[in-house]
């Protein structure tokens, strides 16, 4: 009898340590893997980030012509976007002597001029420079490129007959934005190449990682500041651009007012707009 109790003793005696046993394990093991999960963070264990989605930086863009055309680029992955803003060859700039045009201090010493005098104006210039022929920008492009262009979101008056969509080729969109344009004023001109140039990147994205190759291997017809690091960044950053599926490329409208010498100068908010498309681009 005595045995029979000692044995029942001992098995509600284990029945209540077992739990408490497997219990301690338990907590015992979560402190461990704690522990472990620690020492890798102060180790610098972390995600590897793509640096080209850290990327922010601006360009001048400028069309070499007879009366040539400038657009400002940003490039800013964090947000996936590409900004646009055209720039009219008559803009008024702060000079030494006094005051300029932005097609002026290029025609007198090139690109690099332009950007300097665009930044002493500002404030804060474009982070580089590249010039180019319409005919060496549209070889950037695949043969056959083509875009369409609403030209009813560009028009400065309520014409009813302009209030179309313009199909535009690559190739030959010299002309066709020279015939578009005729009966625009510079700012508007300026508006509408800004405006075609961001159509060729938002609707032909799957060229957009194509890009810089394809203006590095141009470099004996362009005018750049652009080293070999420099190219390097920016087929990394428009690569990067080509795989953001919600990728956004829009244009800035800056706002003129005109001055007696034929010259437009940026209004304040006009001005806060530029400033704007090229702090974001104060680069890496």
């Amino acid at each position: 009898m005595r045995i029979r109790l000692f044995f029942s003793a001992l098995a509600l005696t284990l029945l209540l340590l077992l739990p408490m046993v497997g219990l301690v394990e338990y907590f015992a093991m979560q402190r461990q893997m704690q522990e472990r999960v620690r020492r890798a963070n102060a180790a610098g264990t972390a995600v590897q980030v793509d640096p080209a989605s850290r990327y922010m930086g601006s360009l001048l863009l400028a069309v070499q012509k007879e009366e040539p055309e400038f657009i400002l680029l940003r490039m800013d992955a964090p947000a996936a976007t590409l900004t646009l803003c055209g720039l009219p060859g008559n803009m008024q700039l702060a000079a030494p002597s006094g005051t300029t045009t932005l097609a002026a201090a290029y025609l007198a010493a090139g690109p690099a001029r332009a950007a300097q005098l665009l930044g002493d104006t500002l404030g804060t210039a474009p982070q580089h420079y590249l010039a180019a022929t319409p005919s060496c920008y549209a070889s950037f492009w695949e043969q056959g490129t083509t875009v369409r262009l609403d030209m009813a979101a560009l028009q400065e008056d309520t014409d009813p007959h302009q209030n179309f969509v313009a199909e535009i080729e690559a190739a030959t969109a010299e002309t066709a934005l020279r015939d578009l344009g005729a009966e625009q004023t510079d700012a508007g001109a300026a508006r509408l190449l800004a405006a075609y140039t961001a159509a060729l990147f938002r609707q032909n994205p799957q060229q957009l990682a194509a890009l810089p190759g394809q203006a590095r291997q141009a470099s004996a017809r362009i005018l750049t500041d652009l080293q070999a690091q420099d190219w390097n960044t920016l087929e990394s950053v428009f690569n990067y651009f080509s795989t953001v599926p919600a990728l956004v490329v829009e244009t800035a409208l800056p706002s003129f007012t005109s001055r007696p010498e034929g010259e437009l100068a940026l209004t304040e908010n006009g001005q806060q707009t530029v400033q704007e498309v090229l702090r974001m681009g104060a680069g890496e």
